[in-house]
């Protein structure tokens, strides 16, 4: 079962180092040496906001290990997906400016404002959005997905509330899709050679097993 929420340092280099291969953050940091390092403060800030704003879930400790960080899945419901003014100040925009630099923010907001374009023609009504899903390298492949998503997408079932996704990562489509995801969108981000996928999954109802 997930476990309480660790700080929110820890699950930022968490995502840094499960998204150091995804073709969005190679595109947004292009230097290997750096990404890793640059990365934390995008995620440094996401994080914060989904913890006031959302739900973060986390993963079992490891297999070898009980004290180890291995993966997390950030919620945020429909209502605070856009991140206003005093949310920049407030979970740490400007010192993410501050340490990647402007051309690496100008490539993020370009980029986030496409997806939100998409997601907006996607869905209107009330929903859930998967806004992150990282599992730590040393662990994937060991189905930590189940247990970090499941139990989400049961409740959101319960509530009656479908959820969406963006991926940019070819291998995600089809793990996805097992959890009922469907691709509503694929095309490259414009201005980029870097492939978007967004991904709606409608709520289950005990009768659509019927």
């Amino acid at each position: 079962m997930p476990t309480t929420q660790p700080p929110l340092d820890d699950l930022a280099h968490l995502f840094s180092r499960a998204f150091f291969h995804d073709p969005l953050f190679e595109f947004f940091f292009a230097d290997p040496s750096e990404r890793e390092a640059k990365a934390f403060f995008t995620f440094r800030f996401l994080v914060a906001h989904a913890s006031h704003r959302g739900q973060i879930l986390t993963s079992p400790q490891s297999l070898e290990a009980t004290d180890n960080l291995n993966g997390a899945a950030v919620w945020l419901p429909s209502s605070a997906i856009q991140h206003s003014v005093l949310d920049m100040l407030r979970f740490g925009a400007v010192r993410a400016l501050f340490r990647q630099g402007p051309s690496a923010i100008r490539r993020q907001m370009v980029a986030a404002d496409a997806m939100q374009a998409v997601h907006h023609q996607a869905i209107t009504g009330p929903h859930m959005y998967l806004l992150l899903l990282g599992i730590d390298p040393s662990q994937q492949g060991r189905g930590l997905s189940t247990p970090l998503l499941q139990p989400s997408l049961d409740r959101l079932d319960e509530q009656g509330l479908p959820c969406y996704l963006d991926t940019h990562n070819p291998n995600n489509v089809s793990l996805y899709q097992r959890f009922g995801f469907e691709v509503v969108h694929e095309d490259e981000i414009p201005g980029t050679s870097v492939r978007h996928w967004a991904m709606l999954r409608q709520n289950r109802s005990p009768d659509d097993s019927a």
